[in-house]
């Protein structure tokens, strides 16, 4: 009977340890595959990373040079624009004479002797040579819609003074021409010393000193200012140079100014009170421009 025990106790435990051993054997192969299915995921997981990184690496490198072809497209229109605004300004310029006209006539004695038919044929003949007409009628119809869709506004402020300078003395000039008495009364006084004094503020005790006509002298200056804000704004550059060159071509425009002037006035035989240049006016204006045209670079 004792026998009988100890053979139940062997088996019972002999079971014991085989069902173990099979519960063992089941949990390890369980293990495995889930190590296995676990490692396969994580590689999956990690491939997922590397094609989602290299995803949107692509993307960033698409858009990176998308970007970069689209500043390569606006620094190209903006050449573009910058050369179409040059071509207009020294479209401009072929009246820039009419400028140097203003600053050297005496404008009161033009308006004071109105009813006297030499002053006006004596303007007509300076104006003749251009047609202004004609020359306005062209400028009007040049199209400045894509520099101002594509330069800074440093750059058209420059430009808009200019072309108001130079249409301000167009129409001057014109109006003298005029056979008309009491042409004072029609002159409205313009409003460029407030545009001027804005860019350039040292130039308010010009205007103070000299009034409205103190705009004309600034006329130099803006032509020059358009190239070095082009340059500025294209190239990050600017031309030191400039500055010494436009002073000898203004002495030069003036003196041809002063010459034809003279001319013309001896052929009708008018007085040459009519030619009042004002040198002080000249110079305040040279060195002011010459100042603020230094701080800009």
């Amino acid at each position: 009977m004792l026998l009988d025990v100890d053979v139940m106790s062997w088996l019972s435990k002999l079971v014991f340890l085989i069902l173990m051993g099979v519960i063992n054997h089941l949990f390890n192969k369980k293990l495995e595959k889930f190590k296995a299915d676990s490692y396969k995921k994580l590689e999956e997981f990690k491939a997922d990373i590397r094609n989602d990184e290299k995803e949107r690496e692509q993307i960033r490198s698409f858009l990176a040079s998308d970007r970069r072809e689209r500043l390569s497209k606006i620094q190209s229109r903006r050449l573009e624009a910058a050369e179409m605004l040059l071509h207009v300004r020294d479209a401009y310029a072929q009246l820039s004479i009419l400028v140097e006209y203003m600053k050297v006539l005496n404008t009161e004695q033009i308006l004071n002797g109105a009813e006297d038919p030499k002053i006006a044929e004596f303007v007509d003949r300076l104006v003749k040579p251009f047609d202004i007409d004609e020359k306005l009628k062209q400028l009007g119809s040049i199209d400045k819609t894509y520099p101002r869709l594509y330069l800074s506004e440093n750059s058209l402020k420059a430009f808009d003074v200019y072309e108001s300078i130079i249409l301000n003395a167009a129409m001057m000039m014109k109006f003298f021409a005029i056979n008309l008495p009491k042409k004072g009364h029609f002159i409205k006084t313009s409003n460029l010393s407030k545009t001027i004094i804005e860019l350039v503020p040292s130039s308010k005790e010009g205007f103070e000193k000299f009034g409205e006509r103190y705009a004309y002298y600034w006329a130099t200056y803006f032509y020059d200012e358009i190239l070095r804000a082009l340059r500025r704004e294209i190239s990050g550059t600017d031309d030191e140079a400039q500055g010494v060159e436009s002073a000898v071509h203004l002495v030069m425009d003036s003196q041809r100014a002063q010459e034809k002037i003279d001319s013309v006035r001896k052929k009708i035989d008018l007085p040459d009170t009519l030619i009042k240049p004002d040198e002080n006016a000249i110079q305040s204006c040279y060195a002011i421009a010459e100042n603020a045209a230094r701080q800009q670079r």
